[in-house]
C-alpha cells in the first residue's frame, strides 16, 4: 500500500513540475529581466532549491532502507514528521520563483501542498495501524509538516546504507534541472526561435 501511495505522489509531482517547466516556453514573465525584483526572485529560487537538495539528502540518510520497518523519530524526523515532503515543498517553491512568474509559483507550490496533504493523511493512517501507540505519541509531540527546529535531537550513531544515500544525491540533482530548462526557454525566446503566447505575472 505504502509503495502505491508513493508512486502516485511521484507521478503527480512530475506532471506538475513538467507543466510548469513547459510553461516557460510558451509564456514570458512580465517582470523585466534585469530588474531588482527579477534578480531577487531568481536568487531566492536558487537558495530554496539548494535547501531542498541538502534537506532531502540529509533526511534520506536517516530513513533510507528502514522506512515502514521502523518509526524514525530522530534527526530531521524530530523536527517534523515529514521532512522529505517539507524539503520537496521548498524545491517546488524554488522552481516557481525561478520562473519569475507569480502564477507559476502559486500553481506548483499550491499543487504540491494539495498532493502532500492527501498523501500525508493516507500515510498517517497506515503508520497508525502499523506502529500504534508509538506513532500516536510521536504524532502528538512532533509537527506534521512545518519543522520545529528547537526539537532537533539525534543519536550518536546511525545505520547507513550507501545505495539509498546515492539515490538521494541523484534525486537532489534533478531538482536543479529547472534552471537550464528556464534558461533555454529564455534564450529561444530572445533569439526569436520561439515566441511566447502570453506575458504573465
Amino acid at each position: 500500500m505504502a509503495v502505491e501511495i508513493n508512486k502516485n505522489r511521484m507521478l503527480l509531482s512530475r506532471i506538475l513540475v513538467g507543466l510548469v517547466l513547459l510553461s516557460g516556453f510558451v509564456t514570458a514573465p512580465a517582470i523585466h529581466e534585469w530588474s531588482a525584483l527579477y534578480m531577487l526572485l531568481k536568487l531566492a529560487g536558487y537558495i530554496l532549491l539548494a535547501a531542498c537538495a541538502v534537506g532531502r539528502i540529509y533526511s534520506t540518510a536517516f530513513i533510507g532502507g528502514i522506512k515502514n520497518k521502523k518509526l524514525v523519530t530522530e534527526g530531521p524526523y524530530s523536527t517534523c514528521r515529514n521532512p522529505l515532503y517539507f524539503y520537496s515543498l521548498l524545491g517546488a517553491a524554488g522552481i516557481g520563483l525561478l520562473s519569475a512568474q507569480l502564477i507559476s509559483f502559486v500553481i506548483i507550490f499550491g499543487g504540491f501542498l494539495l498532493i502532500y496533504d492527501g498523501l500525508i493523511k493516507r500515510e498517517e493512517k497506515y503508520l497508525a495501524g502499523k506502529f500504534g501507540k508509538e506513532f500516536t505519541e510521536y504524532k502528538a509531540r512532533v509537527p506534521r509538516l512545518w519543522p520545529k527546529f528547537s526539537q532537533f535531537r539525534t543519536a550518536e550513531e546511525l545505520p547507513f546504507q550507501p545505495r539509498f544515500f546515492t539515490y538521494a544525491v541523484w534525486d537532489a540533482i534533478w531538482w536543479f534541472a529547472a534552471f537550464p530548462v528556464f534558461e533555454l526557454a529564455k534564450y529561444l525566446q530572445q533569439a526569436d526561435i520561439i515566441k511566447p503566447l502570453f506575458t504573465v505575472f
